[in-house]
């Protein structure tokens, strides 16, 4: 790899500059996060569990719900789709997705489904960080009737309108799992709209999308290839873009950094910014996914998108719980940056 300076994060600040205003579609699996926070001082006498003294609550958007808040916290024009239950799970995620500037006019509610939701105990001594002890599912993953896939397409339909970017955020919830996701890419294709995949269990079935996001182990999944060396993430990556059919692909690696694939191209790749030990890594796919939307919405390309998320999914991975980043938090990052305070990465 040709090693290369800082300086390669020197257009980053215009690339942030160019997502304002930008129209970006975010169709996918709708979920509530929740956490639930205490302390333990003791075991229990009926199993060997520890006892939560409840402290408090609180609740934010994950899944696509989240990819979308990021998006607006980017200060990007989110649109949100996807399909909820008619409970107060839902309510308070729609609630929370208009009080955080996501046009919720694509969400569907269907009689007769649940709203995905994660909750997720953290707990600790009084004076220490709490920490995850168990995390609670409660799912619907069945795919969409008829009618309800129907009513989902027309909203999105007209959604679409003058949308510079489109991310298929897939969690395995039953959205994208039937007649959808192939509509959307067409639709989209059609006019001319990237599309971005970010997919957690099933990224091969987005076949003619722009671009995919996926991790490491999601992208070596997809490609029927066990992770392993550099040799390996070559031969992953140029796999994968076969099976997708896609211009491009960016898969994350962590602390390692990421690596982009393009057809005929030179792998290009760039080392992590900032702490490489990540506090909590939780929605960072979807900031991932929401900043490479943005930058194509804004007309610039793969590499200037994969530098710009790079930087910003270094400042969510420190933060705790499901979070976003913005503007002005990736900006100070690279002022930093510029000024010597820690090496940028590299980019070969």
């Amino acid at each position: 790899m040709n090693r290369t300076s800082i300086d390669d994060y020197s257009g980053v600040r215009k690339t942030v500059l160019s997502w304002k205003g930008k129209k970006v579609l975010v169709v996918g699996d709708m979920i509530l996060d929740e956490y639930i926070y205490g302390t333990t001082d003791r075991v229990s006498r009926e199993a060997p569990v520890v006892i939560v003294r409840y402290d408090k609550s609180s609740w934010c958007p994950g899944g696509a719900a989240n990819a979308a808040t990021n998006v607006a916290s980017l200060g990007g024009r989110a649109v949100a789709a996807g399909v909820t239950g008619r409970d107060d799970t839902a309510d308070r995620l729609v609630e929370m997705l208009r009080s955080s500037g996501v046009n919720t006019g694509g969400i569907i509610a269907a009689e007769g489904r649940m709203t995905t939701s994660k909750t997720r105990v953290l707990a600790g001594d009084f004076h220490a960080q709490r920490q995850q002890i168990v995390r609670i599912d409660r799912e619907n993953r069945s795919e969409l009737t008829p009618s309800v896939e129907k009513r989902l397409l027309r909203a999105i339909e007209r959604s679409m309108h003058r949308c510079g970017a489109v991310i298929l955020s897939d969690y395995g919830q039953g959205v994208l799992t039937g007649g959808v996701a192939p509509a959307v890419i067409e639709m989209a294709s059609a006019s001319g709209i990237p599309v971005i995949a970010d997919s957690r269990f099933g990224l091969a079935r987005f076949r003619g999308i722009t671009t995919a996001t996926p991790n490491e182990v999601e992208a070596a999944e997809a490609a029927g290839i066990d992770p392993g060396s550099e040799e390996v993430l070559e031969k992953t990556g140029r796999k994968l873009m076969r099976i997708l059919r896609s211009d491009s692909l960016l898969i994350t690696r962590g602390r390692l950094g990421m690596a982009l694939f393009r057809p005929r191209r030179k792998t290009l790749k760039v080392r992590v910014v900032g702490s490489p030990e990540a506090t909590d890594v939780t929605g960072a796919g979807d900031t991932v996914a929401s900043v490479i939307a943005l930058t194509l919405a804004a007309g610039a390309g793969m590499p200037e998108a994969m530098l710009a998320a790079n930087v910003a999914a270094s400042i969510v991975v420190m933060k705790r719980g499901t979070a976003v980043t913005r503007p002005g938090e990736i900006l100070s990052s690279l002022d930093s940056m510029m000024e010597g305070k820690g090496e940028g990465g590299s980019l070969g």
